[in-house]
């Protein structure tokens, strides 16, 4: 095989905060085929002199010209990539030394799998825990895409989790028409759920992830807006003859998508676990 078989996959925007901590555990990878791509989303902050400060061979820096939306700077970042599968860890969030290669492994291991995801930490802006495992309930090891589904309806959020914790294959990716904007704040669970018309799926029961839940970024906001994307497309899964949702499924969401909606604001109160990562 040419290449790289895992192309871990780094969206950067006025990323100088974090972005250290993430460079440092993306690199420091057990797995021994990987690239890292990150594409500097014209930033003005120290994203690129971080960005020189720890070139390696492994990893390719491009920066766009001008800021790009979301949903555009993604597309374009993962039709950068070169390898067989992909990881997407934005520039704030944080893999375990071992991610890459226990997923990949799963991967190459399955071709029936179509995604594979981990459960994980919630970390605040100082790195501090303030929430344990999280995600994949029921759903640890080999999974049937529609129960996965069913899963996703009943709970109204994601316990999927986001794309650090997730790994895909970029044909895939390729084949489903990448990101879709049209929902932009949960356009991580669209993917998964348009992956998943394509084959099962795999959940590791450890926390190999750990997504930061910080009160600026645009993946933490709780707004009413967030709230009626995630609606629409939990409407949209019900209404897709694919998945059969069952009409008990449908109750349970009704009861689950607001208590989803409390449980994440809660986060932003929750009191510290302690340890730091």
């Amino acid at each position: 095989m040419t290449g790289p078989l895992v192309s871990i996959c780094i969206p950067a925007y006025q990323a100088e905060r974090h972005l250290r901590h993430t460079l440092r555990r993306v690199l420091n990878q057990t797995a021994d085929s990987f690239e890292v791509v990150v594409l500097d989303n014209a930033t003005t902050d120290g994203t690129a002199e971080i960005l020189r400060d720890h070139a390696d061979p492994r990893m390719r820096v491009v920066r766009n010209s001008e800021v790009l939306p979301l949903v555009d700077n993604w597309n374009r970042l993962l039709s950068l990539a070169e390898g067989t599968l992909v990881k997407v860890v934005c520039a704030d969030d944080l893999i375990r030394p071992d991610a890459v290669e226990r997923q990949q492994r799963i991967l190459m291991s399955r071709p029936d799998v179509s995604l594979v995801a981990s459960r994980r930490h919630l970390v605040d802006d100082d790195g501090v825990i303030v929430a344990l495992d999280r995600g994949l309930a029921g759903l640890f090891g080999p999974q049937d895409s529609q129960k996965v589904v069913r899963n996703v309806v009943r709970n109204g959020g994601n316990p999927l989790g986001e794309t650090a914790g997730a790994m895909f294959r970029r044909a895939d990716f390729e084949r489903v028409g990448g990101f879709d904007g049209r929902l932009l704040f949960p356009m991580d669970l669209d993917l998964w759920i348009k992956l998943l018309k394509l084959g099962s799926f795999f959940g590791h029961s450890e926390s190999l992830a750990a997504f930061r839940v910080s009160r600026t970024s645009l993946s933490a906001r709780v707004s009413r807006v967030q709230y009626q994307e995630q609606g629409l497309l939990i409407q949209q899964v019900i209404r897709d003859p694919h998945w059969q949702i069952r009409r008990w499924d449908t109750t349970v969401s009704a009861v689950g998508a607001p208590l989803a909606g409390l449980r994440r604001a809660l986060l932003f109160g929750a009191t510290r676990l302690g340890a730091t990562l």
